[in-house]
């Protein structure tokens, strides 16, 4: 008896104590089944939601066609380039991928911008509910390089160090990148550089003397690491080097190169050489006829290894460095296959970015080759009454079929040729820089990369300049760079050197 008792008092305590969980478990399922009606409800009833936004900041002003992505909640129906708006105002192009709305620029963005994106009215391809897609982002600005060089003192016939400088064109600060006495010319591989110096000769002149264009020097070419430090590369031999270029993402270096006259082994004249910065080997690039190739101008196609190389004959060739012969490919140094002639041209003047089109002039005018085509185009100066108006050099915009070229207008009875720098975009032609004084020489200039501004060298008194002395690239000791927004014509900043460059 005792003992049913205290089993039926058990089961009563345990029945009990189930009571409440039991009650907290219907309670919690039921919150539970509450919410996710309520999530299907607001899903139903509510348009896509933005999830991610992706945006590389420092690609979008760098190259044409980089993308944002806006990334939602659920699959979408198509969106038309009307639903969206961009502040501040650039060209673009819309896509919808799945459950993204992938918004392409057609031109690189400006630097340093708070950009605001807006796209309404965006459905899912299964529920007909509509919302607005909104994101941000702000871009940044790659830094720019250029050489500033020493000055060179009387009393003691010494040169100060020469530097490269890191700067960018929406601030005054600066940072040395590299400094030597003697550099002659660099260019930026990435985050490093390639450096060429000018070292002493037999006679015992050297770079740190203040009269260079009295020794007969020979070169050095370094590969400056980001940190400053300096590894030396092979050059083909001892002379001159000129016209180093770089292709970005390939590992290549190239540069004419012309041997000292008494140098020992075999001797070049302007011959063309690659360097590959993987083995730190030069190999010359061969003629039609397998000889050393010796060329006045040349340049590698943007983003790509292929070359473009003119002639002293004026023949144009394209030519692959990483191509080889059908020799033996156990060979250690095959060489190059030989080169495509594409024409003869008096000039070759500029190559394009977008990797297939180069300028080129003659005396009958300047013309565009596109080389995946094999379409010409020609440029034709405006016209003014009175001058004599002729194009000297030309820069491709990153974005659209635009370009900058220097304008240059010959008066017969003066005799005097002045020159000014023009916008051509849409058939339209502006002028973006045109000298402060009748005595300022433009030498060059170049383009960012956005087309945002023009890196405009100058000579700021051509009736009082002196040379630098400097036995290749010799330039004004007080040639100056300007920084002019291509857009307003409003010059940004000025600094005291040369061979300014974003690439």
């Amino acid at each position: 008896m005792t003992s049913r008792m205290i089993r039926m008092s058990t089961d009563s305590l345990s029945t009990r104590s189930l009571r409440p969980f039991t009650r907290a478990l219907w309670t919690l399922i039921g919150g539970l089944v509450v919410a996710c009606l309520a999530l299907i409800a607001v899903n139903l009833l509510s348009g896509p939601r933005l999830t991610a936004v992706d945006v590389d900041t420092t690609a979008v002003v760098s190259s044409p066609n980089a993308r944002l992505v806006l990334a939602t909640n659920r699959q979408l129906a198509l969106v038309a380039p009307e639903q969206v708006s961009i502040e501040p105002d650039a060209a673009f192009q819309v896509t919808t991928s799945e459950n993204s709305v992938v918004i392409s620029f057609d031109q690189p963005l400006a630097y340093n911008t708070d950009y605001r994106v807006s796209v309404r009215n965006v459905a899912g391809s299964a529920v007909d509910r509509e919302s607005t897609l909104s994101a941000e982002f702000s871009t940044s600005e790659p830094s720019m390089h250029y050489l500033s060089r020493g000055t060179a003192s009387t009393e003691t016939g010494t040169r100060s160090e020469d530097r490269i400088l890191r700067t960018t064109t929406g601030a005054n600060d600066t940072a040395v990148a590299f400094s030597a006495p003697g550099i002659q010319e660099f260019v930026p591989i990435g985050n490093e550089l390639a450096v060429v110096t000018v070292i002493a000769d037999e006679a015992g002149a050297d770079s740190t003397s203040a009269g260079l264009s009295e020794a007969v020097p020979s070169n050095a070419l370094y590969r400056v690491n980001a940190d400053g430090s300096a590894a030396l590369l092979n050059l083909p031999g001892v002379g001159l080097v000129r016209d180093l270029q770089a292709a970005p993402g390939q590992s290549l270096l190239g540069f004419r190169f012309t041997s000292a006259a008494d140098a020992p082994g075999p001797r070049y004249e302007n011959v063309l050489f690659v360097l590959d910065l993987r083995t730190n080997a030069a190999s010359a690039m061969v003629d039609l006829t397998g000889d050393p190739l010796s060329v006045t101008t040349w340049g590698f196609m943007a983003g790509r290894a292929e070359i473009v190389a003119q002639q002293y004959d004026s023949t144009l060739l394209l030519i692959n460095p990483l191509d080889q012969s059908d020799g033996d490919p156990r060979e250690s140094e095959p060489e190059p296959a030989p080169p495509i002639p594409i024409g003869q041209f008096a000039d070759l003047t500029s190559f394009a970015p977008d990797g297939v089109r180069i300028s080129v002039s003659d005396r009958d005018g300047q013309y565009v080759l596109d080389l995946s085509n094999g379409t010409e185009s020609i440029v034709a100066p405006q016209s003014v009454e009175g001058t004599n108006r002729y194009t000297s050099e030309l820069r491709f915009l990153a974005g659209g079929d635009g370009y900058v070229q220097r304008i240059a207008e010959f008066d017969p009875e003066t005799g005097s040729v002045q020159h000014h720098l023009s916008l051509v975009r849409g058939g339209e032609a502006r002028t973006v820089y045109a000298p402060a004084s009748a005595t300022e020489t433009i030498v060059g200039f170049e383009l960012s990369p956005n087309d945002q501004y023009l890196a405009v060298q100058i000579v700021p008194n051509r009736d009082t300049e002196v040379s630098d002395g400097y036995p290749v690239n010799a330039q004004a000791t007080d040639a100056t760079t300007l920084f002019v927004n291509v857009e307003t014509g409003q010059m940004r900043r000025s600094v005291l050197g040369i061979d300014a460059t974003w690439r």
